[in-house]
């Protein structure tokens, strides 16, 4: 006789979520194959008016417009409104481009310096290999660090990324490997304390974001005005490992075309990570404030408060 199973049990709205969760997961994995293999092989260009488009289409949804006019509102208080705006909407349309051009990240190559990707501080990364401790790049979401990670491996640099888990591990899995095709060796952050020492022994050169809210376990450094929670890994690694500290920029030019440049930090003597969280955060923000509308506004950047004194 068959055993019949009730409709619903204690736990079925739990597995229901699941399976759900599961093919939820599955279709973004698959839309985003379907999205990005016709776009791969765009010309650059193409590819670009593309992202573009659709920059301004998340812009005009509305999807997170609201934090990003605040976040630019408090950091240019001097703004007329209608600039904000225009700003505003030129980062959706950047942001769109960056987007885009991921999914060509394999297809980057040496051919490309000189045409639409200029490289400055290739002496500096090789003294610094030269040396061999490896070396820490710190940077923040500005023009395409993508791009700037590519071209960087093609050239024969050992690069590491370190990379925050995506709650779609199937999505994951297809940006590691975009990543990865370009010779990016990815680390991921809850691994971070062993895959960064690591990558330094073995004389890599391993860039991380600082541009993130750090919550309470960060530094609270000047950011634009305001105390943001930064990160101090990069500092402390510097400090126990002795590799050094480049600022690594990208930024957009017209025409679809990218600037790079390595800028090696001057630490000697500094042994506190928070003054110089606080350095490299300065640094990042002059960066940002010549091109603001290539920097990722959308973020909460200042979320965490410092507790009370």
């Amino acid at each position: 006789m068959p055993v019949e199973l009730p409709l619903f049990t204690r736990n079925s709205g739990i597995f229901s979520f699941r399976v759900h969760h599961k093919i939820s997961h599955r279709l973004q994995y698959f839309a985003l194959i379907l999205f990005s293999l016709p776009l791969r092989w765009l010309p650059r260009r193409a590819r670009s008016a593309g992202g573009a488009f659709l920059g301004q289409l998340i812009y005009l949804i509305g999807i997170r417009r609201k934090v990003t006019e605040q976040n630019l509102r408090a950091a240019f208080p001097s703004m007329p409104t209608g600039a904000v705006r225009q700003v505003c909407a030129r980062v959706y349309r950047h942001f769109g481009r960056v987007a885009v051009s991921f999914v060509a990240l394999p297809r980057i190559s040496t051919k490309d310096l000189g045409k639409w990707i200029y490289f400055d501080g290739l002496d500096v990364l090789q003294q610094i290999l030269h040396e061999g401790k490896g070396g820490i790049f710190y940077s923040g979401h500005i023009g395409n660090w993508e791009v700037m990670g590519a071209i960087a491996a093609q050239l024969g640099l050992p690069v590491t990324f370190v990379v925050a888990r995506q709650s779609n591990r199937d999505v994951e899995e297809l940006i590691d490997h975009y990543r990865e095709s370009a010779g990016i060796e990815v680390v991921k952050r809850a691994d971070a304390v062993r895959g960064i020492l690591q990558a330094l022994r073995r004389n890599r050169l391993v860039a991380i974001m600082i541009d993130q809210d750090a919550h309470e376990d960060g530094a609270f450094v000047p950011f634009f005005g305001r105390l943001a929670s930064a990160p101090r890994g990069p500092a402390v690694f510097h400090i126990r490992s002795g590799a050094p500290l480049v600022f690594a920029l990208s930024r957009r030019l017209p025409g679809e075309k990218y600037y790079i440049r390595f800028t090696r930090m001057d630490t000697e003597g500094e042994t506190n990570p928070d003054v110089l969280t606080a350095r490299m955060t300065a640094v990042l923000e002059a960066a940002i404030r010549e091109t603001p509308e290539q920097w990722f506004w959308m973020h909460r950047r200042w979320k965490t408060r410092p507790p009370a004194s």
